[in-house]
């Protein structure tokens, strides 16, 4: 059984019986005709609720429960119409029909639910601004006149209210649920058209007296046309994905669904509040006027309702600004960082030491930089892997960021290049040399920890060592620019490496050379 038979059978079942009620007149083969679309409503549910997950079936155990009662209720209701039971006005005869909504209303419930995860912030309540203009228009249009329908019936004007209040409060529910799916699968249209079907059938059945025999007949076949358009909807392939997205995924994914205002859900929220005064208009020529109070509550629970969009709508803003902030700083952070040790990559270390090199020109004072070139590096590397080669680098990274004084940078130059930019070292006379000596102190400091043994992730250790070079730049030391600073460095680790390895070696620019000094 497939849903495309299931609504080409209740189309054929339909059309025989609007022919059967209004040109044929053959109330018992209409009635065969009407009872045999409720059965396959039922079964054509049924079968599509077995077919599916638990979890994805229960909105649609409770449609069938639904058909269930409805083809009990029919059935009793046409024995008891044989034995001229009916009194021709709602009655209670008809009260029985309305154990068929809760299950519906329950069902549409589980849908509107199970869509919550992944509707985008702020839908529902933009549906929910649609949905209470149209209860106010269906109110209005709908069970407004009802009320005035049966002046001497009271029992008559409960039943027809409340069947038509039922009606009103399931398609809103649909619409809603509609509304608020950026992408809603066949199964929830199929389901909006058949809560549709039985509202006119309801609305045929209730006000019969009022309009052409015609026009009764072909409302009338929206009885009919609501039991096949649930089935189809069971049926339908999309009837166990989620309301939001017919493919079974996430459009959102994990974070990315709009929180603001998409053309759609404007329009939505921009019908629902013009609904209000169409509602109130319709009150007014058809019902007098008697049903102002609902639309002022209407009204109010609108404004209530866009003003709290405005606020989810505002927080998600917030939330949006701070997540592109965070996300700024992150994308600045990896372009100016090394991304395997986390260090200031080349870029940044040479707009460090610019930014050092101005300072020391302001107060008088030096800049530093230590050059390190690691030795046996390319050995562990190559023995080793990449990987224990990357685990070495992180593992001198953060030993040369302990060696560092407050204020200072250690950057990665690239390969097994590190530099260390020391600033503001302290500058005496020309004839002062606390800065070397500082200097030196923190460049055999860089020596002794880089040579310590490393222990691997897998046990092994290895064993690397450092080639340092120095130099100081600023306000009484040449050379005062970043490039020609690293080029002395670079240019005395090269020395330190071909000199033995493992020590520090000064430039060749100093005015003095402490005695010791290599």
């Amino acid at each position: 059984m497939t849903w495309i038979w299931v609504l080409a059978l209740g189309a054929a079942g339909s059309l025989a019986y609007a022919l059967l009620t209004g040109p044929v007149e053959a109330p018992l083969a209409a009635a065969v005709v009407y009872l045999a679309l409720g059965a396959l409503g039922l079964v054509g549910t049924a079968v599509g609720a077995a077919r599916l997950p638990l979890r994805a079936a229960a909105p649609w155990w409770c449609v069938t429960a639904m058909q269930l009662a409805w083809c009990a209720v029919d059935i009793r209701y046409l024995v008891l119409t044989t034995q001229g039971a009916y009194t021709g006005a709602p009655a209670a005869l008809d009260m029985p029909y309305l154990i068929g909504y809760p299950p519906l209303l329950v069902a549409v419930l589980l849908l509107l639910r199970r869509a919550r995860s992944a509707r985008p912030p702020g839908a529902l309540t933009d549906a929910a601004v649609l949905g209470v203009g149209l209860a106010l228009l269906g109110w209005a249009a709908l069970v407004g006149p009802v009320l005035h329908a049966y002046p001497d019936n009271a029992q008559a004007r409960l039943g027809a209210t409340l069947f038509l209040a039922c009606d009103v409060v399931l398609t809103v529910l649909v619409v809603v649920l509609l509304a608020s799916s950026p992408r809603a699968p066949a199964s929830t249209w199929l389901a909006l058209a058949a809560a549709l079907s039985g509202m006119l059938g309801d609305c045929a059945y209730l006000v019969g007296d009022l309009v052409p025999n015609g026009v009764l007949v072909v409302l009338a076949v929206g009885w009919t046309a609501s039991s096949t358009l649930w089935a189809a909807a069971a049926l339908h392939p999309s009837a166990g994905r989620s309301p939001v997205d017919p493919e079974g995924e996430n459009p959102g994914g994990t974070g990315t669904s709009t929180a603001g205002f998409a053309p759609r859900r404007i329009a939505a929220m921009i019908g629902g509040v013009a609904l209000a005064p169409v509602s109130l208009g319709i009150d007014l020529v058809v019902n007098r006027g008697s049903s102002s109070l609902p639309a002022v509550l209407a009204s109010s629970a609108m404004s209530l309702l866009v003003v709290g969009r405005l606020a989810v709508a505002l927080r998600t803003t917030a939330a949006s600004l701070a997540e592109r902030e965070e996300m700024r700083r992150a994308l600045e952070h990896q372009a100016s960082h090394d991304g395997l040790t986390d260090l200031p990559n080349r870029s940044t270390a040479v707009a460090r030491i610019e930014t050092a090199l101005d300072g020391a020109r302001r107060d008088g004072s030096c800049v530093g930089l230590l050059f390190i070139d690691l030795d046996g590096f390319k050995a562990v590397n190559d023995s080793r892997g990449h990987r224990a080669g990357d685990q070495v680098l992180r593992t001198v990274a953060d030993r040369l960021a302990q060696c560092l004084r407050p204020g200072d940078t250690v950057g990665r130059l690239g390969g097994d290049e590190f530099v260390v930019v020391l600033s503001r070292l302290a500058h005496g006379d020309p004839g002062d040399d606390g800065a070397l000596r500082t200097l030196l102190m923190i460049g055999e400091r860089i020596v002794a920890v880089v040579a310590e043994p490393i222990v691997l992730d897998d046990g092994d250790v290895v064993s690397v060592g450092a080639s340092v070079g120095a130099a100081l730049g600023g306000s009484l030391h040449q050379p005062d620019t970043a490039d020609a600073l690293l080029h002395e460095a670079d240019t005395a680790a090269y020395r330190a490496k071909a000199a033995g390895r493992g020590r520090v070696e000064l430039s060749g620019g100093f005015p003095i050379k402490p005695p010791g000094l290599r």
